[in-house]
């Protein structure tokens, strides 16, 4: 297995993807997410990678899983990152749930987060880390409402590395 190519090919997959306010490619996310759970759950900088796929590109699950085992994954490590990201994508989005108003959709996506696996919220953690971060430098008007929601919602994600959910805890304390 190698994680680099994978890297390049989730690169590839997020072309021309910039963050807002920013300027910074997306890609400079993924990164960071992969970097912070890559380092406390095995197979964490390889879901991190890959956790916005479904979301924001064309990628399926199944030519994700296929992808991963071209580079040499095995199909139980394919299956576990696969997973996962299934697990981090959005399932109550407006294309889907449209009729929902944009709160409803936040709130049953939250109730949905707290049922994925241990290491799916470790890797959420980590997304919300660099979120955070993101949002603190970039986007101060909206930060107190953000820190507000995300505290929320990590006071019921208790699953995944504490270690993580500890920092992610702080980092929203320490702003609000």
């Amino acid at each position: 297995m190698n994680i680099e190519f994978l890297r390049d090919w989730v690169r590839e997959q997020h072309e021309g993807q910039i963050i807002p306010k920013n300027g910074y490619p997306y890609f400079t996310h993924l990164s960071a997410v992969a970097a912070l759970a890559g380092g406390v759950v095995r197979l964490g900088g390889e879901i991190g990678l890959c956790h916005d796929l479904l979301e924001d590109t064309e990628i399926t699950a199944g030519t994700l899983n296929e992808v991963l085992l071209s580079f040499g994954y095995s199909q139980t490590d394919s299956e576990i990152i696969t997973t996962c990201v299934v697990e981090l994508t959005d399932v109550y989005t407006f294309s889907a749930f449209g009729e929902l108003k944009k709160n409803e959709r936040k709130q049953l996506e939250a109730k949905r987060l707290i049922t994925i696996s241990s290491r799916a919220q470790t890797v959420k953690y980590a997304d919300l880390i660099d979120n955070i971060g993101w949002v603190l430098t970039f986007d101060k008007r909206a930060a107190k409402k953000y820190l507000k929601k995300k505290l929320a919602l990590l006071r019921k994600l208790n699953k995944g590395d504490r270690g993580l959910w500890l920092m992610a805890m702080k980092l929203i304390e320490d702003n609000l």
